[in-house]
Protein backbone atom coordinates (compact mmCIF):
# COMPACT_ATOMS: atom_id res chain seq x y z
CA UNK A 1 0.00 0.00 0.00
CA UNK A 2 1.19 3.59 -0.60
CA UNK A 3 0.18 6.74 0.72
CA UNK A 4 0.58 10.44 -1.07
CA UNK A 5 4.45 10.38 1.03
CA UNK A 6 5.47 7.54 -1.31
CA UNK A 7 5.95 4.94 1.10
CA UNK A 8 4.82 2.06 2.26
CA UNK A 9 3.08 1.60 4.71
CA UNK A 10 0.13 -0.01 7.45
CA UNK A 11 -3.55 0.26 6.59
CA UNK A 12 -4.14 4.00 7.61
CA UNK A 13 -6.72 2.81 9.87
CA UNK A 14 -4.87 1.21 12.55
CA UNK A 15 -1.89 4.02 12.17
CA UNK A 16 -4.72 6.39 12.49
CA UNK A 17 -5.93 4.58 15.52
CA UNK A 18 -2.52 3.98 16.86
CA UNK A 19 -1.81 7.94 17.03
CA UNK A 20 -5.39 8.77 18.59
CA UNK A 21 -4.56 6.14 21.59
CA UNK A 22 -1.25 7.87 22.67
CA UNK A 23 -2.82 10.99 22.47
CA UNK A 24 -6.13 9.84 24.82
CA UNK A 25 -6.80 11.49 27.88
CA UNK A 26 -6.56 8.56 29.86
CA UNK A 27 -3.39 6.78 28.20
CA UNK A 28 -1.74 10.19 28.32
CA UNK A 29 -2.48 9.90 31.97
CA UNK A 30 -1.41 6.31 32.72
CA UNK A 31 2.31 7.07 30.95
CA UNK A 32 2.52 10.38 33.48
CA UNK A 33 1.73 7.92 36.17
CA UNK A 34 4.36 5.51 35.50
CA UNK A 35 6.75 8.14 35.02
CA UNK A 36 5.92 9.36 38.20
CA UNK A 37 6.31 5.88 40.23
CA UNK A 38 9.95 5.58 38.57
CA UNK A 39 10.52 9.53 40.39
CA UNK A 40 9.59 8.66 43.78
CA UNK A 41 11.80 4.97 43.56
CA UNK A 42 14.80 7.68 42.49
CA UNK A 43 13.83 9.36 45.45
CA UNK A 44 12.85 12.67 43.03
CA UNK A 45 9.48 13.26 45.41
CA UNK A 46 9.59 16.70 46.53
CA UNK A 47 7.71 18.03 43.57
CA UNK A 48 4.89 15.66 44.78
CA UNK A 49 4.60 17.92 47.78
CA UNK A 50 2.38 20.44 48.70
CA UNK A 51 4.18 23.35 50.36
CA UNK A 52 2.14 25.90 52.07
CA UNK A 53 5.12 28.91 51.39
CA UNK A 54 8.56 28.98 50.61
CA UNK A 55 9.88 28.79 53.94
CA UNK A 56 8.66 24.97 54.04
CA UNK A 57 11.49 22.31 54.14
CA UNK A 58 10.11 19.67 52.06
CA UNK A 59 11.04 16.19 54.34
CA UNK A 60 11.31 12.77 52.36
CA UNK A 61 11.22 9.39 53.24
CA UNK A 62 11.66 6.92 50.52
CA UNK A 63 10.20 3.68 51.12
CA UNK A 64 9.41 3.06 47.54
CA UNK A 65 12.31 2.00 46.63
CA UNK A 66 13.29 -0.72 49.39
CA UNK A 67 9.89 -2.49 48.97
CA UNK A 68 9.88 -2.18 45.04
CA UNK A 69 13.51 -3.60 45.52
CA UNK A 70 12.17 -6.60 47.45
CA UNK A 71 9.21 -7.20 45.38
CA UNK A 72 11.75 -7.60 42.73
CA UNK A 73 14.44 -9.46 44.72
CA UNK A 74 12.19 -12.46 44.31
CA UNK A 75 13.25 -14.01 40.97
CA UNK A 76 16.27 -12.73 39.12
CA UNK A 77 18.47 -12.31 42.24
CA UNK A 78 20.65 -15.06 40.45
CA UNK A 79 21.82 -16.89 37.78
CA UNK A 80 19.03 -19.43 37.19
CA UNK A 81 19.07 -22.81 35.56
CA UNK A 82 16.33 -23.47 33.01
CA UNK A 83 15.42 -27.19 31.77
CA UNK A 84 14.16 -26.79 28.14
CA UNK A 85 11.73 -29.14 26.04
CA UNK A 86 12.08 -28.77 22.24
CA UNK A 87 14.01 -28.96 19.65
CA UNK A 88 17.91 -28.66 20.20
CA UNK A 89 18.55 -26.70 17.32
CA UNK A 90 15.96 -23.95 18.60
CA UNK A 91 17.50 -24.85 22.51
CA UNK A 92 20.95 -24.05 21.67
CA UNK A 93 19.89 -21.21 19.49
CA UNK A 94 17.80 -19.63 22.54
CA UNK A 95 20.42 -20.31 25.25
CA UNK A 96 22.91 -18.57 23.01
CA UNK A 97 20.82 -15.31 23.14
CA UNK A 98 20.40 -15.31 26.40
CA UNK A 99 24.56 -15.66 27.21
CA UNK A 100 25.04 -13.19 24.96
CA UNK A 101 22.46 -10.47 26.98
CA UNK A 102 22.72 -11.77 30.51
CA UNK A 103 19.54 -12.32 30.67
CA UNK A 104 19.34 -12.92 34.53
CA UNK A 105 20.17 -9.35 34.80
CA UNK A 106 18.00 -8.10 32.18
CA UNK A 107 14.93 -9.44 33.31
CA UNK A 108 15.48 -8.84 36.77
CA UNK A 109 15.53 -5.11 34.81
CA UNK A 110 12.32 -6.06 33.20
CA UNK A 111 11.03 -7.29 36.38
CA UNK A 112 11.61 -3.72 37.51
CA UNK A 113 10.29 -1.70 35.35
CA UNK A 114 6.89 -3.76 35.24
CA UNK A 115 6.23 -3.09 39.24
CA UNK A 116 7.05 0.63 38.79
CA UNK A 117 5.47 1.57 35.53
CA UNK A 118 2.64 -1.68 34.89
CA UNK A 119 4.31 -3.43 32.05
CA UNK A 120 8.21 -4.30 30.11
CA UNK A 121 8.20 -4.89 26.66
CA UNK A 122 10.98 -6.92 25.66
CA UNK A 123 12.10 -6.52 21.77
CA UNK A 124 14.28 -8.93 20.20
CA UNK A 125 16.64 -6.96 17.26
CA UNK A 126 18.91 -8.10 14.66
CA UNK A 127 22.61 -7.78 16.50
CA UNK A 128 25.37 -8.91 13.80
CA UNK A 129 28.12 -8.16 16.46
CA UNK A 130 26.86 -11.08 19.08
CA UNK A 131 27.10 -14.62 18.07
CA UNK A 132 23.75 -15.11 18.80
CA UNK A 133 21.81 -12.75 16.16
CA UNK A 134 19.93 -11.27 18.45
CA UNK A 135 19.95 -8.24 21.06
CA UNK A 136 16.87 -7.38 23.73
CA UNK A 137 15.87 -4.43 24.32
CA UNK A 138 13.19 -2.97 27.20
CA UNK A 139 10.86 -0.81 26.88
CA UNK A 140 8.95 0.42 29.86
CA UNK A 141 5.41 1.43 30.12
CA UNK A 142 6.46 5.01 29.40
CA UNK A 143 8.18 4.33 26.56
CA UNK A 144 5.07 3.05 24.56
CA UNK A 145 1.25 2.87 23.80
CA UNK A 146 -0.81 -0.07 22.69
CA UNK A 147 -3.68 -0.60 19.90
CA UNK A 148 -5.78 -3.71 21.81
CA UNK A 149 -7.57 -6.15 19.45
CA UNK A 150 -11.31 -5.44 19.35
CA UNK A 151 -12.18 -9.20 19.71
CA UNK A 152 -9.11 -9.30 22.13
CA UNK A 153 -8.04 -6.49 24.40
CA UNK A 154 -5.20 -7.96 25.60
CA UNK A 155 -3.46 -8.63 22.40
CA UNK A 156 -2.56 -5.71 20.75
CA UNK A 157 -3.27 -4.99 17.07
CA UNK A 158 0.02 -2.18 17.09
CA UNK A 159 2.73 -1.08 19.36
CA UNK A 160 3.40 2.72 19.37
CA UNK A 161 7.26 3.17 20.44
CA UNK A 162 7.13 6.51 22.04
CA UNK A 163 10.03 9.36 22.27
CA UNK A 164 10.45 12.98 23.07
CA UNK A 165 12.83 14.82 21.14
CA UNK A 166 13.98 18.77 21.17
CA UNK A 167 14.19 20.08 17.04
CA UNK A 168 14.44 23.40 15.95
CA UNK A 169 11.79 25.03 14.30
CA UNK A 170 13.27 26.96 10.87
CA UNK A 171 12.40 31.07 11.26
CA UNK A 172 10.68 31.09 8.43
CA UNK A 173 7.86 28.70 9.83
CA UNK A 174 7.80 30.63 13.63
CA UNK A 175 7.81 34.06 11.82
CA UNK A 176 11.17 35.02 14.43
CA UNK A 177 14.55 36.16 13.63
CA UNK A 178 15.73 33.58 16.28
CA UNK A 179 15.52 29.79 15.88
CA UNK A 180 13.05 28.53 18.23
CA UNK A 181 13.23 24.81 19.81
CA UNK A 182 10.32 23.21 20.13
CA UNK A 183 9.44 19.48 21.70
CA UNK A 184 7.75 16.81 19.77
CA UNK A 185 6.70 13.42 20.33
CA UNK A 186 8.26 10.54 17.81
CA UNK A 187 6.28 7.51 16.99
CA UNK A 188 7.37 4.39 15.84
CA UNK A 189 4.49 2.48 15.16
CA UNK A 190 4.38 -1.69 14.46
CA UNK A 191 1.62 -3.26 13.27
CA UNK A 192 1.79 -6.87 12.11
CA UNK A 193 2.35 -5.25 8.06
CA UNK A 194 4.74 -2.55 8.64
CA UNK A 195 6.66 0.34 10.77
CA UNK A 196 5.71 3.73 10.22
CA UNK A 197 7.68 6.63 11.61
CA UNK A 198 6.52 10.20 12.87
CA UNK A 199 7.46 13.02 14.03
CA UNK A 200 5.21 14.82 16.03
CA UNK A 201 1.86 14.53 13.06
CA UNK A 202 4.54 14.44 10.14
CA UNK A 203 5.08 11.15 8.46
CA UNK A 204 8.84 10.26 8.15
CA UNK A 205 9.44 6.90 6.93
CA UNK A 206 7.67 3.75 6.49
CA UNK A 207 9.09 -0.11 6.09
CA UNK A 208 7.51 -3.21 5.67
CA UNK A 209 7.19 -5.33 8.92
CA UNK A 210 9.19 -8.62 7.71
CA UNK A 211 7.91 -10.42 10.92
CA UNK A 212 4.57 -10.41 9.87
CA UNK A 213 3.86 -10.34 13.19
CA UNK A 214 4.74 -7.84 16.53
CA UNK A 215 8.18 -8.60 18.05
CA UNK A 216 7.35 -8.03 21.48
CA UNK A 217 6.59 -9.73 24.69
CA UNK A 218 4.80 -7.98 27.69
CA UNK A 219 6.13 -9.07 31.07
CA UNK A 220 3.48 -7.70 33.35
CA UNK A 221 3.46 -6.39 36.86
CA UNK A 222 -0.39 -7.35 37.55
CA UNK A 223 -2.11 -8.79 34.62
CA UNK A 224 -5.39 -7.45 34.53
CA UNK A 225 -8.51 -8.68 33.04
CA UNK A 226 -9.22 -7.40 28.96
CA UNK A 227 -6.43 -4.89 29.51
CA UNK A 228 -2.81 -5.23 27.41
CA UNK A 229 -0.64 -2.92 29.65
CA UNK A 230 -0.28 -4.55 33.43
CA UNK A 231 -1.22 -2.79 36.57
CA UNK A 232 1.63 -1.44 38.70
CA UNK A 233 1.74 -2.07 42.46
CA UNK A 234 3.66 1.13 42.36
CA UNK A 235 0.90 3.19 42.10
CA UNK A 236 -0.29 2.39 45.69
CA UNK A 237 2.97 2.47 47.10
CA UNK A 238 3.75 5.72 45.54
CA UNK A 239 0.22 7.67 46.72
CA UNK A 240 1.19 6.37 50.40
CA UNK A 241 4.75 7.47 50.08
CA UNK A 242 3.48 10.67 49.26
CA UNK A 243 1.03 10.91 52.12
CA UNK A 244 4.13 10.24 54.68
CA UNK A 245 6.01 12.34 53.20
CA UNK A 246 3.01 15.52 53.28
CA UNK A 247 2.62 14.68 57.08
CA UNK A 248 6.23 14.92 58.18
CA UNK A 249 6.56 17.99 56.17
CA UNK A 250 4.12 19.68 58.10
CA UNK A 251 5.11 18.05 61.36
CA UNK A 252 8.77 19.62 60.18
CA UNK A 253 7.51 22.82 59.89
CA UNK A 254 4.78 23.29 62.71
CA UNK A 255 8.05 22.47 65.37
CA UNK A 256 10.44 24.77 63.45
CA UNK A 257 7.42 27.74 63.55
CA UNK A 258 7.84 26.97 67.61
CA UNK A 259 11.35 26.66 67.99
CA UNK A 260 11.41 30.43 66.39
CA UNK A 261 8.85 31.74 69.03
CA UNK A 262 6.33 33.45 67.05
CA UNK A 263 5.16 36.96 68.63
CA UNK A 264 1.38 38.55 68.47
CA UNK A 265 1.58 42.29 68.84
CA UNK A 266 -2.22 43.86 70.06
CA UNK A 267 -3.22 47.20 70.80
CA UNK A 268 -1.04 49.31 68.66
CA UNK A 269 -2.74 52.67 66.59
CA UNK A 270 -0.87 53.58 63.09
CA UNK A 271 2.62 54.93 63.23
CA UNK A 272 3.62 53.60 66.45
CA UNK A 273 7.01 51.70 66.50
CA UNK A 274 8.30 48.54 68.13
CA UNK A 275 12.26 48.49 69.44
CA UNK A 276 13.28 44.94 70.12
CA UNK A 277 16.76 44.02 72.26
CA UNK A 278 17.82 41.14 70.24
CA UNK A 279 17.67 37.98 73.40
CA UNK A 280 16.53 40.21 76.08
CA UNK A 281 13.76 42.68 75.76
CA UNK A 282 10.73 43.98 73.84
CA UNK A 283 9.88 47.59 73.76
CA UNK A 284 6.35 48.45 73.05
CA UNK A 285 3.94 51.69 73.74
CA UNK A 286 1.88 52.19 76.35
CA UNK A 287 -1.66 50.36 76.16
CA UNK A 288 -0.38 47.94 73.68
CA UNK A 289 0.24 44.05 74.41
CA UNK A 290 2.31 41.22 73.28
CA UNK A 291 2.11 37.43 73.76
CA UNK A 292 3.99 34.36 72.52
CA UNK A 293 1.70 32.82 70.27
CA UNK A 294 0.49 29.55 71.87
CA UNK A 295 1.49 26.10 69.33
CA UNK A 296 0.48 23.13 69.88
CA UNK A 297 2.03 21.07 67.51
CA UNK A 298 0.47 17.07 67.74
CA UNK A 299 3.72 15.32 67.82
CA UNK A 300 2.81 12.02 68.94
CA UNK A 301 -0.48 11.98 66.90
CA UNK A 302 1.25 12.87 63.87
CA UNK A 303 3.97 10.31 64.74
CA UNK A 304 1.22 7.30 65.07
CA UNK A 305 -0.54 8.27 62.06
CA UNK A 306 2.81 8.16 59.81
CA UNK A 307 3.52 4.45 61.72
CA UNK A 308 0.17 3.84 60.74
CA UNK A 309 0.27 4.97 57.35
CA UNK A 310 4.07 2.63 57.48
CA UNK A 311 2.20 -0.28 58.55
CA UNK A 312 -0.25 -0.16 55.45
CA UNK A 313 2.42 0.67 52.77
CA UNK A 314 4.48 -2.74 54.02
CA UNK A 315 1.38 -4.46 54.25
CA UNK A 316 -0.82 -3.30 51.03
CA UNK A 317 2.43 -4.11 48.98
CA UNK A 318 2.51 -7.74 50.70
CA UNK A 319 6.12 -7.12 51.59
CA UNK A 320 6.80 -7.42 55.47
CA UNK A 321 8.00 -4.91 57.37
CA UNK A 322 11.04 -7.61 59.17
CA UNK A 323 11.78 -8.56 55.98
CA UNK A 324 13.83 -4.97 55.03
CA UNK A 325 14.28 -3.03 58.73
CA UNK A 326 15.34 -6.52 59.90
CA UNK A 327 13.46 -7.03 63.31
CA UNK A 328 10.98 -5.67 65.98
CA UNK A 329 12.85 -3.70 68.36
CA UNK A 330 9.69 -4.33 71.34
CA UNK A 331 10.62 -8.46 70.51
CA UNK A 332 13.63 -10.34 71.64
CA UNK A 333 12.97 -12.97 69.76
CA UNK A 334 10.52 -14.42 67.14
CA UNK A 335 10.04 -17.83 66.21
CA UNK A 336 10.15 -19.82 62.65
CA UNK A 337 7.03 -19.93 62.32
CA UNK A 338 6.24 -16.52 63.55
CA UNK A 339 8.55 -15.61 60.71
CA UNK A 340 6.40 -18.05 58.38
CA UNK A 341 3.44 -15.94 59.10
CA UNK A 342 5.03 -13.14 58.66
CA UNK A 343 6.39 -13.99 55.20
CA UNK A 344 3.44 -15.36 53.50
CA UNK A 345 2.03 -12.78 51.20
CA UNK A 346 5.80 -12.06 50.26
CA UNK A 347 6.04 -15.88 49.68
CA UNK A 348 2.10 -15.69 47.95
CA UNK A 349 3.58 -13.28 45.94
CA UNK A 350 6.64 -14.94 44.44
CA UNK A 351 4.76 -18.30 43.43
CA UNK A 352 2.17 -16.02 41.66
CA UNK A 353 5.30 -14.51 39.54
CA UNK A 354 6.74 -17.54 38.91
CA UNK A 355 4.18 -19.15 37.27
CA UNK A 356 3.59 -16.24 34.93
CA UNK A 357 7.29 -15.01 34.52
CA UNK A 358 7.86 -18.72 33.69
CA UNK A 359 5.07 -18.24 30.64
CA UNK A 360 6.45 -14.91 29.77
CA UNK A 361 10.36 -16.49 29.01
CA UNK A 362 8.34 -19.71 27.05
CA UNK A 363 7.01 -16.96 25.26
CA UNK A 364 10.24 -14.73 25.07
CA UNK A 365 11.97 -18.01 23.69
CA UNK A 366 9.54 -18.44 21.29
CA UNK A 367 9.89 -15.10 19.67
CA UNK A 368 13.71 -15.37 19.89
CA UNK A 369 13.12 -18.78 17.87
CA UNK A 370 10.28 -16.89 15.60
CA UNK A 371 12.43 -14.33 13.99
CA UNK A 372 15.45 -16.92 13.64
CA UNK A 373 12.84 -18.92 12.02
CA UNK A 374 13.28 -22.02 14.32
CA UNK A 375 10.67 -24.43 15.01
CA UNK A 376 9.01 -23.22 18.57
CA UNK A 377 9.96 -24.76 22.13
CA UNK A 378 7.58 -27.03 24.02
CA UNK A 379 8.30 -26.02 27.48
CA UNK A 380 10.72 -24.29 29.89
CA UNK A 381 11.02 -25.07 33.57
CA UNK A 382 12.92 -22.08 35.62
CA UNK A 383 14.78 -23.44 38.60
CA UNK A 384 13.46 -20.12 40.57
CA UNK A 385 15.48 -19.30 43.92
CA UNK A 386 12.92 -20.82 46.32
CA UNK A 387 15.16 -21.98 49.15
CA UNK A 388 15.80 -18.10 49.33
CA UNK A 389 12.79 -17.18 50.14
CA UNK A 390 12.78 -17.27 53.97
CA UNK A 391 15.51 -16.18 56.82
CA UNK A 392 15.09 -19.86 57.95
CA UNK A 393 14.24 -23.33 56.81
CA UNK A 394 10.97 -24.44 58.20
CA UNK A 395 12.26 -28.22 58.17
CA UNK A 396 15.53 -26.97 60.32
CA UNK A 397 13.00 -25.93 63.37
CA UNK A 398 11.06 -29.38 63.80
CA UNK A 399 14.23 -31.64 62.10
CA UNK A 400 14.99 -32.82 65.96
CA UNK A 401 11.61 -33.60 66.52
CA UNK A 402 10.72 -35.54 63.04
CA UNK A 403 13.85 -37.78 63.56
CA UNK A 404 12.37 -38.76 66.78
CA UNK A 405 9.28 -39.68 65.99
CA UNK A 406 10.54 -41.11 63.14
CA UNK A 407 8.48 -39.03 60.20
CA UNK A 408 12.34 -38.14 58.51
CA UNK A 409 15.09 -40.18 58.34
CA UNK A 410 18.33 -38.78 58.36
CA UNK A 411 19.22 -39.90 54.95
CA UNK A 412 16.74 -37.98 53.62
CA UNK A 413 17.58 -34.94 55.58
CA UNK A 414 20.99 -35.26 53.79
CA UNK A 415 19.38 -36.04 50.35
CA UNK A 416 17.32 -32.56 50.83
CA UNK A 417 20.18 -30.41 51.33
CA UNK A 418 22.14 -32.53 48.65
CA UNK A 419 19.48 -33.45 45.65
CA UNK A 420 22.23 -34.69 43.96
CA UNK A 421 22.80 -37.22 46.15
CA UNK A 422 21.50 -41.33 45.54
CA UNK A 423 20.54 -42.78 48.77
CA UNK A 424 23.34 -45.29 49.09
CA UNK A 425 25.75 -41.86 48.53
CA UNK A 426 23.88 -40.12 51.21
CA UNK A 427 24.29 -42.96 53.68
CA UNK A 428 28.17 -43.28 52.95
CA UNK A 429 28.02 -39.25 53.52
CA UNK A 430 26.33 -39.63 57.18
CA UNK A 431 28.54 -42.63 57.98
CA UNK A 432 31.59 -40.69 57.03
CA UNK A 433 30.18 -37.68 59.27
CA UNK A 434 29.05 -39.64 62.07
CA UNK A 435 32.75 -41.22 62.53
CA UNK A 436 34.30 -37.95 62.10
CA UNK A 437 32.24 -36.46 64.76
CA UNK A 438 32.85 -39.59 66.99
CA UNK A 439 36.42 -39.02 66.66
CA UNK A 440 36.23 -35.05 67.66
CA UNK A 441 34.31 -35.93 70.64
CA UNK A 442 36.49 -34.96 74.35
CA UNK A 443 37.94 -38.06 76.61
CA UNK A 444 34.92 -38.23 79.28
CA UNK A 445 38.30 -39.12 81.68
CA UNK A 446 39.75 -36.28 80.85
CA UNK A 447 36.85 -33.93 81.54
CA UNK A 448 36.12 -35.33 84.99
CA UNK A 449 39.62 -34.81 85.72
CA UNK A 450 39.72 -31.80 88.24
CA UNK A 451 41.33 -28.58 87.58
CA UNK A 452 45.15 -28.52 88.67
CA UNK A 453 45.49 -32.48 88.84
CA UNK A 454 47.69 -34.74 86.90
CA UNK A 455 45.52 -36.84 84.46
CA UNK A 456 46.10 -40.41 85.12
CA UNK A 457 47.77 -42.73 82.07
Amino acid sequence: MTNTYGFSSAPSSITQKAMAAAFNLEEKERRETADLNISFYYGQQEQSLNLINDDVDPVILNLTKPIIQKRCSLLYSRPLVREWEGPAGSIAAVEQVYKDVSIDALLQQADLYAELTGSSLIHPYPRDDLPGGLGLRIYDATAFSVLGNDDDPATADSVDLLRVVDRLVDPKISGRQMPQVERVLNHQIWTSEAVVFYEGEQLIASEPNIYGFLPFVNFCGEEVLNQYVGWPIANLIRQLNNHINQLLTHLSFTIKMQAGTPIVLSGFSSGETVVVHPGRALNIPSGAAADVLSLNPKIEETLATVKYLEDRIYSSSAVPKISIEGGDADKTHISGTQLLVRWYPLMGVFYEKSVRYERYELQLANMICAILDLPAIEAINVIWPEERMLPFSPQDETLERDIALNIVTPVEEVRRRQPGLTENEAEAELQANKAINEQNQPDPVLQEVPSGAPASS
